[in-house]
């Protein structure tokens, strides 16, 4: 195991530029070559919603890696902005890659982002212990990151949701996510879409004037266009912690307190499709 690495989950958190140029430097190498879509290798899995710098839901997670050996854990997204431990859940987020790159996966969410990130919080906690170089840093982390996973016949995962006029999985590892904001419409929406029950395709967003919520006939098209039977995804504040939608195929998981409003789970599923969410804390 990488030193650097060893020594976060021995518990540093004070962090040095050139350590975190390392540290950053080893998760884009990691993912430099991914396509936007990565397949799962496994039909046990965990995923991990939100954590909005919060480092004792990170810490938690790490203890369920270390007690599910045999599972594959998803990180869904929103590792910083917002929480008292930005730089410090981040850092733990990429050593826990690092340290078991074939059993933990990092997408990008709507928060890896320049413009959220200077908005929320991350950009101005970076610079209050480091520089402009050291922001630079995570930004092409977030530039690098997949935007979702998939298991064929299984499952898909992305942080936000299903994506305005798009029927293959093809057509998403086609556009280009290599940016640190959002330009591509598509990848935009899998980051911000938001899921409400109802018989409709889709509606405007409150979010944003390019985010659209997506009811029904939207996820039940895009679901048998790519052959897949469950979807998880993070994105919304859900004060128990994980909901679902559409006759239990959705499932939406939050793993931050968010300020002692939400109650955090990660939620695992494995072949037999059960679906059991999970407390942390």
């Amino acid at each position: 195991m990488d030193a650097l690495v060893q020594s976060i989950f021995n518990g540093k958190q004070d962090f040095t530029q050139e350590e975190i140029w390392h540290l950053a430097g080893l998760t884009i190498d990691h993912y430099r070559a991914s396509p936007n879509v990565v397949t799962i290798p496994s039909q046990n899995l965990i995923f991990v919603g939100d954590l909005h710098g919060e480092l004792q839901s990170v810490l938690s997670v790490q203890r369920y890696i270390e007690k599910y050996n045999n599972h594959y854990f998803i990180f869904l997204g929103d590792y910083a902005d917002r929480g008292p431990e930005q730089v410090e859940t981040i850092n733990l987020v990429m050593a826990l890659n690092l340290a078991y790159p074939d059993r933990v996966l990092l997408l990008r969410g709507n928060h890896e982002s320049n413009e959220i990130a200077a908005r929320y919080g991350f950009y101005h906690a970076v610079l209050r212990e480091f520089s402009v170089d050291v922001f630079k840093y995570y930004s092409s982390v977030f530039e690098v990151l997949p935007i979702a996973a998939y298991r064929e016949g299984f499952v898909f995962g992305c942080h936000g949701g299903v994506p305005e006029g798009v029927a293959s999985i093809e057509e998403i590892q086609a556009r280009n996510r290599r940016n640190p904001n959002f330009p591509d419409d598509v990848i935009f929406q899998l980051v911000w879409n938001d899921p409400r029950e109802g018989n409709f395709k889709f509606y405007p967003n409150e979010r944003s004037s390019r985010a659209r919520h997506y009811g029904q006939i939207a996820f039940d098209t895009f679901m048998e266009n790519i052959n897949a039977q469950v979807m998880f995804r993070a994105h919304e504040v859900i004060p128990e912690g994980y909901c679902t939608f559409f006759q239990k195929r959705l499932v939406s998981v939050f793993t931050a307190t968010y300020m002692g409003r939400v109650r955090p789970k990660i939620v695992r599923i494995g072949s037999s499709g059960v679906i059991e969410p999970l407390d942390i804390r």
